[in-house]
């Protein structure tokens, strides 16, 4: 366990070698060598099946055969080159070699490899705008930016409105208020009229002796004789109803 194993692997290698320790390491440092080559292949065939995948398959539904596109790019043709004329010939090695090496239909199929390039680059990009478009985007401004061949995040970047800073504030400007205000002349600022505070000396001296001569209670004077006769009549009527709820009782 010191070299890096699990106690579970140790522990099956000492059973499957008869608790022989030597032959427990050896057996385990070969399980972990063919572990990393199996995934090395395994990487391997991926690699090979995303990109048999790009070549399409043939006519009758085939991929194209590896070992064959193999002996061809080993002889100096290019590899898509190479794969495009097995495709096109249900994997026949000679009838692709013979394509390969007429210029007519070598033309061809550059061609034609060309065009489904153009084909497959249009329907990224048209998954792009899409993608971008459900996002809320006009597919105007969306169309323009993408065809520019941009990456997702540059477009993005460019699709993203862009928000105005704001302006700042010179203390010296003269669209400052405070700096208006700051810059008026003392001597230029007009305090009230003195006509408006000259006073009617004599206008407010004969004010002063009307009010002198007038009887302040004058407003107030009441007859004293009516009030008191009024005053009798409600006694006299209050004392005639107690009379009468007086008999009525008895």
């Amino acid at each position: 366990m010191s070299m890096g194993f699990k106690e579970r692997d140790a522990r099956r290698a000492l059973r499957m070698n008869n608790q022989d320790i030597g032959r427990a390491v050896d057996f385990l440092f070969e399980e972990k060598a063919k572990r990393k080559q199996k995934r090395e292949d395994d990487i391997r065939h991926k690699t090979e099946i995303m990109e048999l995948k790009q070549y399409g398959v043939t006519p009758l539904k085939k991929a194209v055969n590896v070992e064959k596109l193999k002996e061809l790019v080993a002889i100096g043709f290019e590899k898509k080159l190479a794969a495009e004329a097995l495709r096109r010939n249900e994997n026949d090695f000679q009838k692709a070699l013979d394509d390969l090496t007429n210029p007519e239909t070598n033309s061809a199929i550059q061609l034609d490899i060309e065009s489904r390039k153009r084909k497959r680059e249009q329907r990224a990009v048209n998954a792009r705008i899409e993608e971008l478009v459900s996002m809320g985007f006009d597919r105007s401004r969306v169309v323009a930016v993408v065809q520019a061949g941009e990456t997702m995040e540059q477009t993005m970047s460019r699709l993203l409105p862009e928000v105005d800073p704001l302006p700042a504030f010179d203390a010296n400007s003269s669209g400052n208020p405070a700096s208006e205000a700051s810059n008026l002349n003392p001597d230029s600022v007009e305090g009230p009229s003195t006509a408006d505070e000259e006073r009617d000396v004599e206008m407010e001296d004969e004010l002063a002796r009307d009010i002198g001569k007038a009887d302040a209670l004058s407003d107030y004077d009441i007859e004293v004789t009516k009030e008191g006769e009024a005053i009798q009549e409600y006694l006299a009527l209050l004392a005639s109803t107690d009379s009468k709820e007086a008999l009525s009782s008895c």
